[in-house]
């Protein structure tokens, strides 16, 4: 994907790559927590972690599906989010960031 071509493209990849490490973070702590029987109020910072990351990766997606040439809209922006939740356009994203 090429992340030029967008409008406003350092703060979408600034988006991308805060949600993507909340998840992350996120997904890490909900299993750790759960492997050690966490306390209520620590699982419900991971779940707050996991729904602050989707949600911006579902806003980055929804700005991103033009870049895939599909008949339907629905479809480019599940491959959107498909490719960002899968974390295969975090280097470009942070290639942009730092300039390079």
């Amino acid at each position: 994907m090429d992340w030029t071509r967008q409008a406003n493209a350092r703060l979408i990849a600034v988006g991308y790559t805060v949600g993507f490490l909340a998840w992350l973070i996120a997904v890490v702590w909900i299993l750790y927590g759960q492997f050690t029987g966490a306390s209520a109020g620590q699982m419900v910072v991971g779940i707050v972690f996991f729904a602050i990351g989707q949600a911006l990766m579902i806003v980055v997606a929804f700005s991103l599906r033009k870049n895939f040439p599909t008949s339907r809209a629905p479809s480019s922006f599940s491959q959107a989010w498909q490719r960002l939740s899968l974390g295969l356009e975090l280097p470009p994203a942070v290639r942009l960031l730092l300039g390079r």
